[in-house]
């Protein structure tokens, strides 16, 4: 509860208290006082507002659909995510053409996950939106990719959010939202901000081309899989003991390590690989009291292919570390989930740490000599998976157990193809990890803006530098970085601009080397 006395200045054209919260009217305070150019979302669009199909359940994702719907549980990191979307066909959606939304289009979220915000990748030609989501287009890619920086700060977040209305569940509606107010500084300055986006999207393209190149690595070993059946029998041979669950018999699975094994494929186990520190399990802290920073704690849901997901990291503290020694994670390490979504793994980074896990996962090193890059790799791939869903046992949900971790085949190759997946699979990894940053920084860039902690006329000569092919001014700004904001008391938020540099120049030529073989 809180009780707020507003002055006549203050008051817009709302009568319900939310829309005066405190946090609110210092926001618009903040904004207001930060002389610098203010206007308003409906003036800085040049499309109407809008948002359209409703009640489609029975209309996605049926057979040719491939238009993707993009709703605000398809938006995360500050994109539409084309793979989670559901798809509408091209005859329905033809229907809804007032609601299209291109590529660097925004979709916001206005019910459920109410000021969500991410933009639309270049590689569709366009989607659609649903009921709960709004199209916002602004023309310009560069006003696009700032809008979205600012309207994921917390002073876009709150100019949005204090027009919401609903006693149960607050939603936005759109006639509101033209009003919403906008920062916007000089047409530089909001290509510096917004450049900072465009390469996290770089980034982003070129770690899923890396990802397509790892996974086609592996595609030959389940090249012309056998069809599943319903019934099948297995030989005498086959048979091992305490093993009587059908699954550890799938013909598909067997037939499969059969054949690599024929062709040469040398398969070793996990067991095989593991280096000093075997494979250890966590456990849940009593009481499960997270903290808001300390020892990063990973729970099943972080653990996505290749690199740790934390959009929803929870930490504990060091004492808690201590008690959970056993599963302590180290840079190298290997995280694989074991219940929930058993097979997934994950690389640990030296940004990770310090990091534990709960008892859904393991980690485990790699002996030297075998590159855990690689490891990490191939325990993401459908070979592998296919062998995890044979070895998981379980009566209510399946999950693997450590014996069975330890059995998992790894497809051994070449020398020089195993380094190859691994600089691909290290480079996804830091590719994703500098793409969040690059996101988080044109926020924070917003945000100190207003607050007079960076001015103006800063990123107006670091972006002049930028066409001029000087990137002196970008690096000095980039370098104050801190989790905190800019110059203050925590690490940098890049350990390497070099690496950064380097990373976004290799991602540049791939995705021009992409667009050049498309055009041929």
């Amino acid at each position: 509860m809180y009780t707020q006395k507003i002055s006549p200045q203050d008051i817009f054209d709302r009568i319900n208290a939310d829309a005066y919260a405190p946090h609110f009217v210092e926001a618009m305070h903040r904004l207001e006082s930060s002389q610098l150019n203010l206007s308003t979302l409906g003036n800085v669009v040049c499309k109407p507002i809008n948002n359209s199909i409703r009640g489609v359940t029975g209309e996605l994702n049926n057979t040719g659909s491939i238009i993707p719907m993009f709703r605000p549980a398809d938006i995360s990191g500050g994109e539409a995510n084309v793979s989670s979307a559901p798809k509408l066909s091209a005859d329905f959606e033809s229907d809804h053409i007032k609601s299209r939304v291109y590529p660097g289009d925004l979709v916001l979220g206005i019910a459920g996950s109410v000021g969500v915000v991410g933009r639309v990748p270049k590689n569709i030609d366009f989607g659609n939106i649903n009921g709960s989501s709004a199209r916002i287009s602004t023309g310009e890619d560069y006003r696009s990719a700032y809008l979205l920086s600012y309207l994921q700060s917390k002073y876009g977040q709150s100019a949005m959010l204090r027009f919401g209305v609903g006693s149960v569940q607050k939603h936005l509606n759109l006639e509101d939202l033209p009003k919403v107010v906008v920062l916007c500084p000089s047409e530089l300055a909001q290509k510096y901000i917004g450049e900072k986006v465009r390469q996290a999207e770089r980034l982003r393209a070129w770690a899923k081309g890396l990802q397509l190149q790892i996974k086609q690595q592996f595609a030959s070993l389940v090249k012309e899989k056998p069809a599943a059946s319903k019934f099948y029998r297995t030989s005498i041979a086959d048979l091992e003991p305490y093993r009587i669950n059908p699954s550890h018999y799938d013909p598909v699975v067997l037939s499969l390590l059969k054949r690599a094994s024929s062709e040469g494929v040398k398969l070793e186990p996990i067991s095989a690989l593991l280096g000093n520190r075997k494979i250890a399990g966590g456990a849940t802290p009593k009481g499960a009291d997270y903290l808001e920073s300390g020892v990063l704690f990973v729970r099943v849901q972080n653990v996505k292919p290749l690199a740790l997901d934390l959009s929803d990291a929870v930490f504990i503290d060091a004492d808690t570390n201590d008690q959970l020694s056993r599963s302590e994670c180290q840079v190298d390490d290997i995280v694989l989930s074991i219940t929930g979504y058993p097979g997934t793994a994950s690389l640990v980074t030296e940004q990770d740490l310090p990091m534990n896990i709960n008892q859904h996962s393991v980690r485990f090193n790699v002996k030297q000599g075998v590159d855990s890059a690689y490891v990490c790799a191939a325990l993401n791939s459908e070979f592998l998976k296919l062998q995890v869903q044979r070895l998981s046992i379980g009566g209510t949900r399946d999950a693997l157990d450590f014996p069975s971790v330890g059995n998992l085949l790894i497809p051994r190759f070449s020398e020089d193809i195993e380094s190859a997946v691994a600089v691909s699979a290290r480079h996804y990894i830091k590719a994703v990890q500098l793409s969040k940053l690059l996101i988080f920084v044109a926020k924070m860039l917003v945000e100190e803006l207003i607050e007079g902690n960076i001015s103006e006329a800063e990123m107006v000569s670091a972006q002049q530098a930028l066409e001029a092919g000087d990137d002196s001014l970008d690096r000095a700004l980039l370098e104050r970085m801190t989790a905190e904001g800019i110059d203050g008391e925590g690490d940098p938020l890049f350990d390497d601009i070099d690496q950064l540099y380097d990373l976004l120049e290799q991602a540049k030529q791939a995705l021009d080397a992409d667009d050049t073989m498309a055009e041929a």
